[in-house]
Protein backbone atom coordinates (compact mmCIF):
# COMPACT_ATOMS: atom_id res chain seq x y z
CA UNK A 1 0.00 0.00 0.00
CA UNK A 2 2.85 2.36 0.88
CA UNK A 3 4.55 1.53 -2.42
CA UNK A 4 1.39 2.40 -4.35
CA UNK A 5 1.13 5.70 -2.50
CA UNK A 6 4.77 6.50 -3.27
CA UNK A 7 4.18 5.65 -6.95
CA UNK A 8 1.12 7.84 -7.10
CA UNK A 9 3.00 10.69 -5.42
CA UNK A 10 5.82 10.30 -7.94
CA UNK A 11 3.33 10.53 -10.80
CA UNK A 12 1.90 13.71 -9.29
CA UNK A 13 5.40 15.19 -9.03
CA UNK A 14 6.25 14.25 -12.62
CA UNK A 15 2.97 15.64 -13.92
CA UNK A 16 3.55 18.88 -12.00
CA UNK A 17 7.09 19.19 -13.37
CA UNK A 18 5.83 18.58 -16.88
CA UNK A 19 3.17 21.23 -16.46
CA UNK A 20 5.74 23.68 -15.12
CA UNK A 21 8.01 22.92 -18.06
CA UNK A 22 5.17 23.68 -20.48
CA UNK A 23 4.39 26.91 -18.68
CA UNK A 24 8.04 27.97 -18.75
CA UNK A 25 8.30 27.12 -22.45
CA UNK A 26 5.11 29.06 -23.15
CA UNK A 27 6.32 32.09 -21.22
CA UNK A 28 9.67 31.95 -23.01
CA UNK A 29 7.95 31.78 -26.41
CA UNK A 30 5.64 34.64 -25.48
CA UNK A 31 8.64 36.66 -24.33
CA UNK A 32 10.48 36.02 -27.60
CA UNK A 33 7.38 36.99 -29.56
CA UNK A 34 6.96 40.18 -27.54
CA UNK A 35 10.63 41.03 -28.05
CA UNK A 36 10.34 40.40 -31.79
CA UNK A 37 7.22 42.58 -31.96
CA UNK A 38 8.94 45.33 -30.03
CA UNK A 39 11.98 45.01 -32.29
CA UNK A 40 9.81 45.26 -35.40
CA UNK A 41 8.06 48.32 -34.01
CA UNK A 42 11.39 49.96 -33.24
CA UNK A 43 12.69 49.11 -36.71
CA UNK A 44 9.59 50.45 -38.44
CA UNK A 45 9.69 53.63 -36.36
CA UNK A 46 13.39 54.11 -37.17
CA UNK A 47 12.72 53.57 -40.88
CA UNK A 48 9.83 56.05 -40.84
CA UNK A 49 11.93 58.68 -39.06
CA UNK A 50 14.76 58.18 -41.56
CA UNK A 51 12.38 58.53 -44.52
CA UNK A 52 10.98 61.74 -43.05
CA UNK A 53 14.55 62.95 -42.64
CA UNK A 54 15.09 62.20 -46.32
CA UNK A 55 12.25 64.54 -47.25
CA UNK A 56 13.73 67.32 -45.11
CA UNK A 57 17.14 66.74 -46.68
CA UNK A 58 15.59 66.98 -50.13
CA UNK A 59 14.08 70.38 -49.27
CA UNK A 60 17.48 71.59 -48.02
CA UNK A 61 19.34 70.36 -51.10
CA UNK A 62 16.73 71.80 -53.45
CA UNK A 63 17.10 75.17 -51.81
CA UNK A 64 20.89 74.95 -52.13
CA UNK A 65 20.57 73.96 -55.78
CA UNK A 66 22.66 70.80 -55.34
CA UNK A 67 19.70 68.50 -56.11
CA UNK A 68 17.24 69.01 -58.93
CA UNK A 69 13.72 67.61 -59.51
CA UNK A 70 14.99 65.33 -62.25
CA UNK A 71 13.74 61.98 -60.92
CA UNK A 72 17.27 60.72 -60.16
CA UNK A 73 17.75 58.79 -56.91
CA UNK A 74 20.18 60.02 -54.24
CA UNK A 75 21.38 57.48 -51.67
CA UNK A 76 22.17 58.86 -48.20
CA UNK A 77 22.73 57.41 -44.75
CA UNK A 78 20.37 58.68 -42.05
CA UNK A 79 20.69 57.07 -38.63
CA UNK A 80 20.78 53.29 -39.10
CA UNK A 81 19.01 53.48 -42.47
CA UNK A 82 20.02 53.82 -46.07
CA UNK A 83 17.60 56.26 -47.70
CA UNK A 84 16.96 56.63 -51.42
CA UNK A 85 15.55 60.07 -52.24
CA UNK A 86 14.07 60.96 -55.63
CA UNK A 87 12.51 64.31 -56.59
CA UNK A 88 10.10 64.67 -59.49
CA UNK A 89 9.01 67.96 -61.04
CA UNK A 90 5.23 68.43 -61.01
CA UNK A 91 5.27 71.87 -62.63
CA UNK A 92 4.07 70.72 -66.04
CA UNK A 93 0.97 68.99 -64.66
CA UNK A 94 -2.44 70.34 -65.54
CA UNK A 95 -4.89 71.63 -62.95
CA UNK A 96 -8.36 70.19 -63.63
CA UNK A 97 -9.88 73.12 -61.76
CA UNK A 98 -8.64 75.63 -64.35
CA UNK A 99 -8.95 73.55 -67.52
CA UNK A 100 -11.58 74.07 -70.20
CA UNK A 101 -13.95 71.27 -71.20
CA UNK A 102 -12.09 71.00 -74.51
CA UNK A 103 -8.73 70.55 -72.79
CA UNK A 104 -10.14 67.98 -70.36
CA UNK A 105 -11.71 66.08 -73.26
CA UNK A 106 -8.39 66.08 -75.13
CA UNK A 107 -6.54 64.70 -72.10
CA UNK A 108 -9.17 62.01 -71.55
CA UNK A 109 -8.99 60.98 -75.19
CA UNK A 110 -5.18 60.91 -75.02
CA UNK A 111 -5.27 58.40 -72.15
CA UNK A 112 -7.74 56.07 -73.85
CA UNK A 113 -11.32 57.34 -73.59
CA UNK A 114 -13.30 57.25 -76.84
CA UNK A 115 -14.31 60.70 -78.18
CA UNK A 116 -17.92 60.57 -76.95
CA UNK A 117 -16.88 59.33 -73.51
CA UNK A 118 -14.12 61.93 -73.28
CA UNK A 119 -16.50 64.78 -74.07
CA UNK A 120 -19.12 63.50 -71.62
CA UNK A 121 -16.61 63.06 -68.79
CA UNK A 122 -15.05 66.47 -69.41
CA UNK A 123 -18.46 68.10 -69.01
CA UNK A 124 -19.11 66.08 -65.85
CA UNK A 125 -15.76 67.25 -64.43
CA UNK A 126 -16.63 70.88 -65.09
CA UNK A 127 -20.08 70.28 -63.55
CA UNK A 128 -18.37 68.96 -60.41
CA UNK A 129 -16.28 72.07 -59.83
CA UNK A 130 -18.77 74.82 -60.77
CA UNK A 131 -21.53 76.29 -58.60
CA UNK A 132 -24.49 75.66 -60.91
CA UNK A 133 -27.49 73.35 -60.80
CA UNK A 134 -27.62 72.69 -64.57
CA UNK A 135 -25.22 70.35 -66.34
CA UNK A 136 -23.21 71.30 -69.40
CA UNK A 137 -24.74 68.19 -70.99
CA UNK A 138 -28.26 69.48 -70.26
CA UNK A 139 -30.65 68.82 -67.38
CA UNK A 140 -29.96 68.94 -63.67
CA UNK A 141 -26.48 67.88 -62.56
CA UNK A 142 -27.87 65.93 -59.62
CA UNK A 143 -30.16 63.84 -61.83
CA UNK A 144 -27.20 62.06 -63.47
CA UNK A 145 -25.90 60.91 -60.10
CA UNK A 146 -29.33 59.75 -59.00
CA UNK A 147 -29.78 57.74 -62.21
CA UNK A 148 -26.37 56.14 -61.63
CA UNK A 149 -27.47 55.10 -58.12
CA UNK A 150 -24.86 57.28 -56.43
CA UNK A 151 -25.69 58.63 -52.95
CA UNK A 152 -24.03 62.00 -53.61
CA UNK A 153 -23.88 64.74 -56.18
CA UNK A 154 -21.36 67.35 -57.37
CA UNK A 155 -20.14 69.54 -54.45
CA UNK A 156 -20.03 72.65 -56.66
CA UNK A 157 -16.46 73.48 -55.64
CA UNK A 158 -12.99 72.85 -57.07
CA UNK A 159 -11.43 69.40 -56.86
CA UNK A 160 -9.58 69.02 -53.57
CA UNK A 161 -7.41 66.19 -54.90
CA UNK A 162 -6.83 64.12 -58.01
CA UNK A 163 -8.42 61.18 -56.16
CA UNK A 164 -11.68 63.13 -56.04
CA UNK A 165 -11.93 62.96 -59.82
CA UNK A 166 -12.75 59.28 -59.31
CA UNK A 167 -16.11 60.32 -57.80
CA UNK A 168 -17.28 62.06 -60.98
CA UNK A 169 -20.17 60.18 -62.56
CA UNK A 170 -18.91 57.98 -65.41
CA UNK A 171 -15.27 57.97 -64.27
CA UNK A 172 -13.62 54.58 -63.77
CA UNK A 173 -10.47 53.39 -62.00
CA UNK A 174 -8.58 52.62 -65.22
CA UNK A 175 -9.00 56.12 -66.66
CA UNK A 176 -8.25 57.75 -63.32
CA UNK A 177 -4.99 55.80 -63.01
CA UNK A 178 -3.99 56.96 -66.50
CA UNK A 179 -4.85 60.58 -65.67
CA UNK A 180 -2.81 60.76 -62.46
CA UNK A 181 0.59 61.46 -64.09
CA UNK A 182 -0.82 64.52 -65.86
CA UNK A 183 -2.99 66.21 -63.22
CA UNK A 184 -2.29 68.23 -60.09
CA UNK A 185 -4.72 70.39 -58.12
CA UNK A 186 -1.87 72.48 -56.71
CA UNK A 187 -0.86 74.47 -59.77
CA UNK A 188 -1.72 78.15 -59.42
CA UNK A 189 -1.78 81.13 -61.73
CA UNK A 190 -3.30 81.83 -65.13
CA UNK A 191 -3.06 79.28 -67.91
CA UNK A 192 -1.19 81.25 -70.55
CA UNK A 193 1.50 79.26 -72.29
CA UNK A 194 2.23 75.80 -73.59
CA UNK A 195 4.02 73.63 -71.05
CA UNK A 196 7.21 71.90 -72.11
CA UNK A 197 6.12 68.26 -72.29
CA UNK A 198 5.24 66.69 -75.63
CA UNK A 199 2.07 65.27 -74.05
CA UNK A 200 0.88 68.75 -73.10
CA UNK A 201 1.65 70.12 -76.55
CA UNK A 202 -0.30 67.29 -78.15
CA UNK A 203 -3.39 67.68 -75.96
CA UNK A 204 -3.28 71.45 -76.45
CA UNK A 205 -3.51 70.96 -80.19
CA UNK A 206 -6.35 68.44 -79.82
CA UNK A 207 -8.17 70.77 -77.42
CA UNK A 208 -7.93 73.61 -79.93
CA UNK A 209 -9.63 71.37 -82.51
CA UNK A 210 -12.33 70.23 -80.07
CA UNK A 211 -13.11 73.69 -78.74
CA UNK A 212 -12.27 75.55 -81.96
CA UNK A 213 -10.35 78.03 -79.78
CA UNK A 214 -6.89 78.16 -78.28
CA UNK A 215 -6.53 76.11 -75.11
CA UNK A 216 -3.05 77.07 -73.97
CA UNK A 217 -1.71 75.40 -70.86
CA UNK A 218 1.06 76.17 -68.43
CA UNK A 219 1.08 78.37 -65.35
CA UNK A 220 2.42 81.79 -64.44
CA UNK A 221 3.34 80.96 -60.84
CA UNK A 222 7.12 80.97 -60.26
CA UNK A 223 6.70 78.47 -57.41
CA UNK A 224 7.96 74.92 -57.85
CA UNK A 225 5.73 71.91 -57.23
CA UNK A 226 7.74 68.76 -56.56
CA UNK A 227 7.08 65.21 -55.41
CA UNK A 228 9.68 63.78 -53.02
CA UNK A 229 9.85 60.01 -52.55
CA UNK A 230 12.08 58.83 -49.70
CA UNK A 231 12.61 55.08 -49.20
CA UNK A 232 14.39 54.09 -45.97
CA UNK A 233 15.77 50.55 -45.47
CA UNK A 234 17.42 49.17 -42.33
CA UNK A 235 19.87 46.27 -42.10
CA UNK A 236 17.22 44.13 -40.37
CA UNK A 237 14.87 44.55 -43.36
CA UNK A 238 12.61 47.25 -41.91
CA UNK A 239 11.42 49.52 -44.72
CA UNK A 240 9.34 52.69 -45.00
CA UNK A 241 8.40 54.92 -47.96
CA UNK A 242 7.40 58.55 -47.51
CA UNK A 243 5.89 60.47 -50.42
CA UNK A 244 5.42 64.22 -50.00
CA UNK A 245 4.22 66.77 -52.51
CA UNK A 246 5.67 70.21 -51.81
CA UNK A 247 5.33 73.77 -53.02
CA UNK A 248 8.61 75.67 -52.90
CA UNK A 249 7.87 79.38 -52.82
CA UNK A 250 9.91 81.57 -55.12
CA UNK A 251 8.99 84.79 -53.32
CA UNK A 252 8.41 84.71 -49.59
CA UNK A 253 5.99 86.92 -47.71
CA UNK A 254 6.80 88.00 -44.13
CA UNK A 255 6.36 85.04 -41.77
CA UNK A 256 5.84 82.58 -44.64
CA UNK A 257 7.75 79.29 -44.81
CA UNK A 258 9.90 78.62 -47.84
CA UNK A 259 8.07 75.33 -48.45
CA UNK A 260 4.49 74.16 -48.04
CA UNK A 261 3.61 70.48 -47.61
CA UNK A 262 0.67 69.72 -49.89
CA UNK A 263 0.42 65.97 -49.37
CA UNK A 264 2.15 63.65 -46.88
CA UNK A 265 1.69 59.90 -47.41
Amino acid sequence: MAAEQRGFALLIVLWTLGLLALLVAGLAAAGRSAMETAGNLRGNAAAEAAADGGVQLAIFELRRGTWRPDGLSHSVGIGRATVGVAIEDQSDRINPNFSSPALLAAILAAVGADPAEALDLSRAMVDWRTATTMSLAGGLKLDRYRRAGLPYGPPNRPFASVDEIGLVVGMNDVLLARLRPYFSVYQIGDAHEIANSSFNRAVQQDAAMIGRTSALIGFTSPDEIVLVSATAVLADGARFVRRAELRLSAQLKPGERAEQILTWK
